[in-house]
């Protein structure tokens, strides 16, 4: 009994400090993105090194992993109603967390690949449970809600620069001690911080009050009312996908050193967690497609540069520059990924009633899961068969500027009744 009343105390204080719980989401956001998805990017070349394997195999890896989030999400709306959506937050990060440190156990593709199902399965959970949480928490505090947003988003771009020294440095922590297989320290590092995270993230979830259910079965709204939108964000889930997946790689075949690869994957996180303030005036002014239609262009060229950078001659621009150009991208990149999901969320709080709020995520969840089915193993065909990673990213740049003229169509839907 004592410890129910200091519970309900604790989250009563933070739930008067949206602020503060923003930030304890944010641990989820750090799991679903940095930690399940986009850590795997620093994985490649360690693995490719030391397992000989292909790039369309390397991008079935997450090929499986978005596989694994797509059955998720498509199993989501049931599992929020039947347990809530910070049971499904709390207990998919338990699990993620667990299947990542798991990878490290196995060398054979099919068990590895498995395990990516796995986590992308329950990492589903994670973050579409968390983006339900946090937008009742911004519908608490309608004035601030384009900041609240932004800070739970940015979780993912704090998640990066932690990736960015972990994974690196306990791969050669592991070289040092003579591992057969040294990468397989740096997922053991990465499960055990995901279950640090959800311990830290286990209280703000539990403070926000249950998603509201729907009124009645007539409680909908079409999807075909905001299909442009969904279209661009199917075509950002396959991009962007394949530049975080394959990004590390190209480095190393413009023979960057282990330290400018992490500083440049740094640089990417830490645009990512202070885009908040950047972009957070944007979701709360538009309430159409206009802030995912920027997002999906600065993230095309963003995938454009490298691909350029690969495909010319590197001694005709001289390394500084190509540094300099590729820091960039990275700048660009980081400082926009996280609107695009961001971006998505304040488009149905604008838009959509509370009521609809779990149905309509799963469905953005869903589109989203199938582009990152097809973006990481297309982008590896491409790249195998054009010589190099070039090819591929040059596919995503090209898949990021349809989805920027598919999200500008979009209208809100409060004007269009």
């Amino acid at each position: 009994m004592q410890m129910q009343t200091w519970r309900e105390r604790a989250a009563n204080g933070l739930l008067a400090r949206p602020v503060l719980l923003a930030m304890g989401l944010s641990f989820g956001t750090i799991i679903g993105t940095s930690l399940v998805r986009f850590s795997y990017a620093l994985f490649v070349p360690a693995m490719r090194a030391d397992l000989g394997w292909s790039y369309l195999l390397l991008g079935a890896m997450n090929t499986a992993h978005a596989a694994g989030y797509l059955v998720g999400a498509l199993t989501l709306s049931m599992v929020i109603r039947r347990f809530s959506s910070w049971v499904s937050f709390v207990a998919g990060g338990v699990l993620s967390s667990v299947f990542l440190g798991a990878c490290a156990l196995f060398t054979d593709a099919w068990v590895v690949g498995l395990l990516r199902f796995l986590s992308g399965f329950t990492s589903a959970s994670v973050f579409a449970g968390g983006t339900v949480l946090i937008a009742q928490l911004a519908a608490l505090h309608v004035p601030r809600s384009g900041l609240l947003l932004g800070i739970y988003y940015a979780g993912g771009g704090l998640g990066m620069v932690l990736c960015a020294g972990l994974v690196p440095w306990t791969i050669a922590l592991g070289e040092s001690y003579a591992w057969v297989h040294p990468w397989q320290m740096g997922w053991l590092a990465v499960g055990l911080i995901g279950l640090v995270m959800t311990l830290l993230m286990w209280l703000p979830a539990h403070a926000l009050p249950p998603a509201p259910a729907r009124a009645s079965s007539s409680d909908h709204t079409q999807w075909q009312s905001y299909g442009y939108m969904l279209a661009g964000y199917f075509c950002f889930g396959m991009g962007y996908i394949g530049y975080m997946t394959f990004v590390i790689s190209l480095l190393r075949e413009l023979h960057w050193q282990a330290w400018q690869t992490s500083s440049f994957y740094a640089v990417m996180g830490v645009c990512g967690m202070f885009s908040v303030q950047a972009w957070s005036g944007m979701l709360d002014k538009f309430k159409a497609g206009q802030c995912l239609a920027v997002v999906n262009s600065l993230l095309a060229v963003a995938c454009l540069i490298p691909a350029w950078l690969a495909m010319s001659e590197r001694n005709l621009y001289g390394h500084a520059f190509e540094m300099v150009a590729i820091f960039l991208s990275g700048a660009v990149f980081g400082g926009s990924f996280a609107t695009a999901v961001a971006s998505t969320t304040a488009f149905i709080r604008h838009n959509l009633p509370a009521t609809q709020w779990v149905t309509v995520i799963t469905v953005f969840t869903s589109v989203f899961a199938i582009g990152q089915v097809f973006g990481p193993s297309l982008t590896g065909w491409i790249s195998d068969h054009a010589g190099g990673l070039s090819g591929g990213l040059l596919f995503s740049s090209l898949t990021l500027c349809m989805g920027a003229w598919l999200a500008s169509r979009q209208r809100s839907l409060r004007l269009a009744t």
